[in-house]
């Protein structure tokens, strides 16, 4: 039997036909089977399984085949079916019992070759019957991250609706989010995030999913990731934000960072989504040529703390405050490099005159933008005729590339000493304060009121910010408006090689007027502190009770002299910065406006006018600054000039009242604690209402059974249940062996009584064999219990699965009237069929008698023909004679007669032809509509009418 013969062959051929009556007919004959392999490992029930005939798999079922058999590769006839994406073999083979979870030699289930080729029906119908959706094979891969390497979204999406795991990783690390961002499927990357993927994981080389998404180089899938950066980082601060226990006010979402910024947000270090408490904050590492922005930054950071450091007044939402903003600034400026990188590829992919017109009215908007919010001095614009050539372009462009690489080195380095020195000051800072809480004896820090004043200054400044973008964007929207009605030349694309420079420039110019407005208000806060000081020590003269000694205050104005020296230093190598920024800016603009006099005609000087005008409004805003900051200064030099004993002595509380300030903050954190706990606790209760949800689902999924899923499972329960009583009734007999043992103990027990009252047991011995029967009769009682509750459950049991079959009974009954009422539709069926058959006999009937109707007008015809031959003989013989002899009057007239009765007769002829062709043809017609069954009614009752006349003649002949 396993050797191949010629009725396997003839097998295989049927199968390869897909020819189900021959494979039934075949696996009949002794020696055949479907499971037996061929000399390349093939058999005839994987065969089908790979083409698809189903028929023909039903069949091999019929004759007991085996489900599980796998072929020499160690495939099941189910893996190859989903390999192929036949969904209706893999019914069938899961009808038949075939186990959906079963693997191959890889590792892999019909489920991950389902997912691979992107067959939703199949998918559905293996996770209907259970397959394991989250089952890795050898290398690590279930079947979402299968779908999505080969890019199936719709089954992605199944897949995820199903309980497949978002963060699986494959034996790389790599997960189902950086594969898509690998073959760059926006709805798949989109899928994925709404159903919570996690930004952060990193593979096994510690790349994540931006750096996949940058090798994709799809735009689209950038911008997704990181919105959904810029959202977890905004959830994050809230969440820092309350735990801090100050009051903030809300703040616009960022808009997303730029491409060019990826380099150092795709690595796992550059962000942190921890909150941190304390005097730490949430630290994002920034692009090389942003790296002086931060440095200016963190100085005005050390001015603000230098200030109120010597006494420990700073408090920490300041500080989140000020790296807010900080994030808000790169957020925008990040937004703006983008814009200009999709303008850039918009240039490229245009014709050459169109790009050169488009490039010079973006990048002049580009820089126009920049250039809006800080642009110091006008200039005047010389006159130039002659423009430069390509050369000196790229000879401009790889100049400017190579300035850039040694700036971005030079901010590096500056940046590197910039931290050195904040933390050396830190570090002062922190002793300062460790000496003055060792030697404050009665006076503490200033009241938290004023702390708190800080913190809605702080925000006041950041909407002003916010409005003074606001009004520089709308600047910015009116001029790219003038270009886009024309009012710049397509010449000015030589300007392009200096763009990058000047808006790198422009932006730092930008941070650097707002670091600067910063410190003009510090100043100011400053001042009103100088003031409320002065009114304090008008008060603390009238009713002051302890002074700190001279050596004490002589440390104390040491510090405090060393703290502003180091403020005013700060402040100088700040205003050193915007005076060279200042300098940059008004160069790039001589350059750019130098090369923007090519612009020919009217157009160009109404633009270089408007250009003017913004460009005074600018500097007067700039010259407006300046004077406030001029003020500043003053009035720093004033506070400076105005600090004696009495103002220090004024900076002091009492102990106790700073005791009091200390518990009502702890009060608070308290509360903010607790608020927070019951937070969690609701979270988790919504979270445990979800999970019971998804259960009553899938447990509802699972009721809505097919009619042959529910038949199997009428099955499977008919088999429990006899099992059921199978094991009743072996427990009946274990109760009947318990009961004789106990009948048996009894009279051991009584034996035993016996033979103590006849051999004088002592009572010691008495008592302990009495304890230890009891113990067994205890525990022969628990047994009996037991089995008496496993007799309730099974009788219980019992009464479920007859109810179930009670059920089933019903079902089946309504069935049978249906498969009734079905047989009676069919028997109408067949009988209106009959009656079209006789019909269509009735009709062939007469088609044969309208036949030898035809038949006979032929033969008339064929006589009138012969007649007409005749006729024209005769006139051939009397043309004859008319010729021979002398022609009279009476001759022609009778030879015109008969021509005429010729002319005639041809014309009854034609005439009766066409009518017997029309008569054919609708007879045609009819007939075969009729032949089609769509006969009209009235064509029927008329075919009815002529049917009944011949009768009618044939009765009466």
């Amino acid at each position: 039997t396993n050797e191949w013969n010629k009725n396997d062959d003839r097998l295989l051929q049927a199968v390869e036909n897909g020819d189900a009556e021959k494979v039934a007919s075949l696996l009949g004959k002794k020696g055949a089977s479907a499971t037996k392999h061929d000399s390349e490992g093939k058999t005839a029930f994987h065969l089908a399984a790979t083409k698809g005939h189903v028929e023909c798999l039903r069949v091999m079922v019929a004759h007991g085949v085996d489900v599980t058999a796998q072929d020499t590769a160690g495939h099941s006839a189910l893996h190859l079916a989903a390999k192929n994406s036949h969904h209706e073999c893999i019914k069938k083979l899961l009808q038949s019992k075939c186990p959906a979870e079963s693997i191959d030699s890889s590792g892999k289930t019909a489920l991950h070759y389902a997912a691979a080729q992107g067959c939703l029906q199949a998918v559905q119908v293996l996770c209907e019957h259970k397959s394991p959706i989250n089952l890795k094979d050898l290398d690590g891969n279930i079947p979402l991250l299968l779908a999505v390497q080969n890019g199936h979204s719709e089954v992605c999406r199944f897949l995820l609706d199903h309980g497949a795991d978002v963060n699986s990783r494959d034996k790389n690390g790599r997960t189902a989010l950086m594969l898509a961002c690998e073959i760059g499927s926006s709805n798949i990357v989109e899928a994925l995030i709404k159903k919570g993927a996690d930004l952060t994981l990193v593979d096994s080389l510690g790349h994540n999913a931006l750096h996949y998404s940058r090798l994709s180089e799809n735009a689209g899938i950038q911008s997704l990731l990181l919105s959904k950066i810029s959202q977890d980082h905004d959830h994050v601060s809230k969440i820092s934000s309350e735990r801090s226990g100050t009051p903030k006010k809300r703040k616009a979402p960022p808009p997303p960072i730029s491409p060019t910024q990826l380099s150092d947000v795709s690595s796992p270090r550059s962000i942190t989504s921890t909150p941190l408490s304390g005097k730490e904050s949430v630290f994002f590492a920034e692009p090389p040529f942003k790296a002086e922005i931060s440095s200016i930054r963190e100085n005005r950071d050390r001015l603000s703390d230098s200030t109120t450091g010597a006494d420990s007044l700073l408090d920490v939402s300041s500080e989140a405050d000020q790296q807010d903003l900080l994030v808000l600034l790169q957020a925008k400026v990040a937004s703006l490099t983008l814009h200009n990188k999709e303008l850039q590829d918009k240039l490229q992919a245009k014709t050459p005159r169109e790009g050169e017109a488009d490039l010079s009215f973006d990048s002049y908007h580009s820089t126009q933008t920049d250039l809006a919010p800080s642009l110091g001095k006008p200039s005047e614009n010389p006159p130039q005729d002659s423009k430069p050539s390509p050369s000196v372009i790229t000879h401009s462009s790889s100049k400017s590339t190579l300035d850039s690489d040694v700036r971005i080195q030079q901010l590096q380095e500056v940046l590197h000493d910039l931290q050195k020195r904040l933390e050396s000051s830190e570090a002062e800072r922190k002793q300062l304060q460790a000496e003055l809480q060792t030697r404050r004896t009665e006076s503490v820090c200033l009241n938290n009121t004023e702390i708190s004043e800080n913190g809605s200054d702080l925000s006041q400044k950041l909407k002003e910010t916010q409005s003074k973008y606001e009004e520089a964007m709308k600047e910015v929207l009116s001029v790219q408006k003038q270009m886009k009605l024309g009012l710049v030349s397509p010449e000015s694309v030589d300007t392009y090689s200096h763009l990058h420079e000047l808006r790198i420039t422009e932006e730092e110019m930008d941070v650097l007027k707002r670091d600067l407005q910063g410190a003009l208000e510090e100043s100011e806060r400053n001042k009103e502190k100088v003031r409320e000081l002065e009114e304090k020590l008008a008060e603390r003269e009238k009713a002051a009770v302890m002074q700190p000694p001279k050596e004490e205050y002589e440390e104390m104005k040491s510090s405090y002299c060393t703290v502003i020296e180091n403020m005013n230093k700060e402040k100088a190598f700040l205003f050193e910065k915007y005076q060279e920024a200042q300098e940059e800016i008004t160069k790039l603009k001589d350059t750019l406006k130098n090369q923007m006099t090519q612009e020919a005609g009217d157009e160009a000087e109404d633009m270089k006018e408007a250009m003017n005008r913004m460009i005074d409004e600018l500097n007067k805003q700039v010259s407006e600054l300046s004077q406030l900051y001029k003020e500043a200064q003053a009035e720093l030099e004033d506070y400076r000039k105005r600090k004696s004993l009495e103002d220090v002595t004024a900076e002091y509380i009492h102990k106790a009242e700073h005791e009091k300030l200390m518990q009502v903050t702890n009060v608070s954190r308290a509360k903010a604690e607790e608020a927070l706990s019951e937070m969690k606790s609701q979270y988790s209760k919504v979270l445990n209402e979800l999970t019971q949800l998804k259960q009553l689902v899938d447990a509802q999924k699972e009721n809505s059974v097919s009619i042959t899923e529910h038949l199997q499972v009428i099955t499977t329960l008919r088999t429990t249940a006899k099992e059921m009583e199978g094991k009743i009734s072996s427990l009946k007999e274990h109760l009947a062996s318990k009961e004789g043992e106990v009948a048996k103990l009894e009279k051991q027990l009584l034996e035993e009584k016996a033979a103590m009252t006849d051999a004088m047991v002592p009572r010691s011995a008495y008592e302990k064999l009495q304890s230890s029967l009891e113990s067994e009769v205890s525990v022969l009682a628990s047994k009996l219990r037991d089995s008496v509750k496993e007799k309730e459950k099974a009788h219980s049991e019992v009464a479920q699965i007859r109810s179930e079959v009670l059920q089933m009974k019903r079902e089946k009954e309504n069935i049978q009237t249906l498969l009734k009422s079905k047989e009676q539709e069919v028997n109408e069926l067949l009988q209106k069929c009959q009656h079209a058959q006789e019909e269509l006999a009735e009709m062939k009937r007469h088609s044969e008698s309208s036949s030898k109707l035809e038949e006979d007008k032929d033969k008339k015809i064929n006589e009138m023909s012969k007649e007409v031959t005749k006729l024209k003989e005769a006139l051939n013989s009397l043309s004859q004679l008319s010729y021979s002899a002398s022609s009279s009057k009476r001759q022609s007239q009778q030879l015109e007669a008969l021509q005429q009765q010729v002319k005639q007769l041809q014309n009854q002829l034609a005439e009766c032809k066409k009518q017997h062709q029309e008569v054919i043809s609708v007879y045609r017609m009819h007939l075969l509509y009729a032949v089609q069954g769509q006969m009209d009614e009235d064509v029927q009752k008329v075919l009815k009418q002529i049917l009944t006349m011949c009768k009618n003649q044939s009765q009466k002949k």
